[in-house]
Parts: structure tokens; sequence; C-alpha cells
């Protein structure tokens, strides 16, 4: 089933398919096993931001940052999964790999930016 944002009517949180309705926003162990074993060579293999954005959309993902944080997003949805530390690739570890990131940050002042290429 596919995730349709204007069929929710509900104010509590959402339930994707990455997480349920709770309040919390950690993934299960085994749900977290899966994605870094799923995602480790998207992560090893890029040589570049932009190819890593492409190789993830080519598995239904993005990045972005939240409170200063990578983290990464469900493409269709745009849910936030969980941050790239958590999949055991830090911001740190993959700017020196894939040189600096480039940000454009929202103007709200909410800490949300936008990766760009």
């Amino acid at each position: 089933m596919m995730y349709q944002p204007d069929l929710v009517t509900e104010t509590g949180p959402l339930q994707t398919r990455w997480r349920g309705p709770e309040e919390s926003n950690r993934l299960d162990c085994e749900t977290g096993v899966l994605l870094r074993m799923v995602l480790e060579p998207v992560f090893r293999q890029s040589s570049s931001w932009a190819g890593l954005r492409r190789r993830l959309a080519g598995k239904g993902f993005d990045l972005s940052f939240y409170l200063g944080r990578l983290v990464l997003n469900d493409r269709q949805s745009g849910a936030r999964i969980c941050s790239c530390k958590f999949l055991g690739y830090p911001l740190g570890t993959l700017a020196k790999r894939l040189g600096r990131a480039k940000v454009a940050a929202t103007r709200n002042g909410n800490g949300l930016g936008l990766l760009l290429d």
C-alpha cells in the first residue's frame, strides 16, 4: 500500500512503513540491521555526494539534514527514518571521503536543510 499523506486526517504521529504511530522515533533492532545490510554497499561504493544520492534514490531513499544531523529519508513520503550515524556513516566520515556537503538551509530556523548535489 502506498503512503498517501492527503488521506491522513489525524493530528497525532503518522504511521509510515518505517515507524508506527507511537511517539518514539527509534527503529526496531531488526529494521536497523536490515537497513544497514541493504545500504552498506551504497555508502561504501559512492565517491561523491551526487553519486550517493543517486544510488540511494534507486533504493527509495534520500538524504537531508535535521537539527544538524545527516538523516536518511523515505523518498516517497519524505518521512525521516534515522540518522546516517545510526547506519554507521556519520557526517564527518562521509565528508572526509566525499568532500564537504553543500547544504541549503531553510529560512524558518527549524534546523532543516536540503543536501545539494
